[in-house]
């Protein structure tokens, strides 16, 4: 018998916009599908400045993390995607914040995003 998989759901998860779950546990591992800065309460876009919606992404993944058994303490990889890469110097900084000590790897591209959307943020954690 394998791993089991389970879809992370919770109060404080965001709805996804299309057909994929905004979290999957497997095993040990956790993915988190990339959250954008979307309030999960309103479903709208959290502001229109970066630092806006790349805190609120932050606070979506981490939504994420704990209804999946995880911390960010235990992120090991995070993906970014970001609509303008102007942003990356702002982007860094809350990065830091998010993750103080010992940061985990990362990518970062510049993509368009939908509806507004001036990042997305995704991860693979370990599960506490």
């Amino acid at each position: 018998m394998g791993a089991s998989r389970e879809v992370v759901a919770g109060p404080n998860v965001p709805q996804t916009i299309g057909p994929y779950s905004p979290g999957v546990r497997v095993g040990d591992l956790l993915f988190v599908s990339g959250q954008g800065g979307v309030d999960p309460d309103t479903a709208e876009v959290a502001g229109e400045s970066f630092g806006e919606q790349a805190r609120q992404a932050f606070r979506n993944v981490e939504a994420v993390l704990r209804a999946g058994g995880s911390t960010p303490e235990l992120v090991a990889n995070v993906t970014v995607l970001v609509a303008d890469i102007s942003s990356f110097g702002e982007f860094n900084e809350l990065y830091a914040e998010f993750f103080p000590v010992d940061p985990p790897a990362r990518m970062t591209m510049q993509v368009p995003l939908p509806g507004g959307l001036l990042i997305s943020i995704g991860c693979v954690a370990a599960v506490a």
